[in-house]
């Protein structure tokens, strides 16, 4: 709380883009340190909106020349509306939602530009990566339009960092994911691994393609014949995502003795990752906690460039790319044998250092 003229003032947030409940534990962990760093700044009440409220949020416009009708948007987004003209300070938690066209990244820049030139709010855009993909002028002018609206913006690795600094001509400081802040919050809460054998975790992918199971089954019972297989999941409130049971399923039929764990907490789904020989993964917070942990890990590109840019940022291996399958069985081959050589370390201090760039800002 602030002191002005005898007066107290309550410091309120609006957190757009809230990934707590849902996904899978790895976005619980980017929200909860969010939330956790507004609240050290003084919060009194953070007000939410859920991811997928986001996603689905109705009559988003469609171009930068239809952003300065104020009425159109009190008209329709009346609670909206009022929960912005009640805070203080809108945060943005961009995570992997700002990309190409789509309505849900229409709505973050959309709220963006409302949020500072229909009510004068602070306006803060971090955690998160910009690929616009494309070169439309329309296009390029509505990124442009919300991010210029921003008092901060602070993206996850340097490809995105680049691609608003000078494709969209908007200061933008190179931080990192929020994840590893919480996952130093409880490392002492971690507990010990519960699968005595050694084994392998396994995740999927936004962009998981099943005609794979099979290549990736094949090379990882000829590197690890002896060990398990384990297929991690779970969430919040979610519980198992929706895009799941499929490429479970497709795993399964190729590796008969895949065993699913649907973890029930976050420090569990840790664990789980923590102590697995290596990760193989198509998730970008999976592979985020393995660098956390120095679990080694081999990831495969997502559905934007994010992975492949950590991996620069940082010295690693590039993703593996969706190729056609026996160039995709080959490179998947040559890094199961790389993955088992080359140094490995915890990188958690690191990456801390760099997701506490978010925040350098005041409520």
């Amino acid at each position: 709380m602030l002191y002005l003229g005898g007066f107290i003032i309550t410091k309120s947030v609006l957190l757009l883009n809230d990934t707590e409940d849902v996904y899978h534990w790895g976005c619980y962990g980017t929200s909860r340190a969010i939330k956790d760093q507004l609240l050290a700044k003084g919060a009194a009440n953070i007000e939410s909106l859920p991811v997928y409220q986001v996603h689905s949020l109705p009559n988003v416009v469609k171009s930068s020349s239809a952003f300065k009708d104020k009425n159109y948007f009190t008209h329709t987004y009346s609670e909206l509306a009022a929960k912005i003209e009640q805070c203080n300070t809108i945060v943005i938690n961009g995570e992997g939602t700002i990309h190409d066209f789509r309505n849900a990244p229409r709505t973050l820049l959309y709220l963006a530009y409302a949020g500072k030139n229909f009510f004068g709010k602070k306006v803060y855009l971090i955690n998160h990566s910009c690929y616009p993909n494309t070169w439309r002028s329309d296009v390029l002018d509505f990124y442009k339009a919300g991010y210029s609206s921003c008092d901060y913006v602070a993206a996850r690795e340097r490809r995105s960092t680049h691609i608003i600094n000078n494709k969209l001509g908007v200061e933008c400081v190179e931080a990192f994911d929020s994840l590893p802040l919480s996952i130093k919050n409880v490392y002492d809460q971690i507990p010990e691994g519960y699968i005595k054998k050694p084994y392998i975790c396994i995740s999927g992918a936004v962009n998981y393609k099943l005609d794979r199971s099979k290549i990736i089954a094949r090379q990882l019972l000829r590197s690890f014949p002896n060990y398990r297989f384990v297929y991690l999941v779970g969430s919040k409130e979610e519980g198992i995502n929706h895009e799941e049971p499929r490429v479970y399923d497709s795993l399964k039929s190729a590796l008969p003795d895949l065993q699913l764990i649907n973890a029930t907490s976050f420090t569990e789904w840790l664990s789980v990752i923590k102590h697995s020989q290596l990760l193989v993964s198509g998730r970008f917070h999976y592979t985020i906690a393995a660098l956390c942990f120095g679990t080694r890990a081999i990831y495969f590109r997502s559905n934007t460039p994010k992975i492949d840019s950590i991996a620069e940022d940082l010295n690693l291996p590039g993703a593996i790319m969706r190729r056609p399958p026996f160039l995709f069985e080959l490179m998947l081959w040559r890094r199961l044998k790389q993955i088992k050589i080359i140094p490995w370390p915890n990188q958690l201090e690191m990456l801390c250092q760099k997701a506490v760039k978010n925040f350098n800002w005041e409520i």
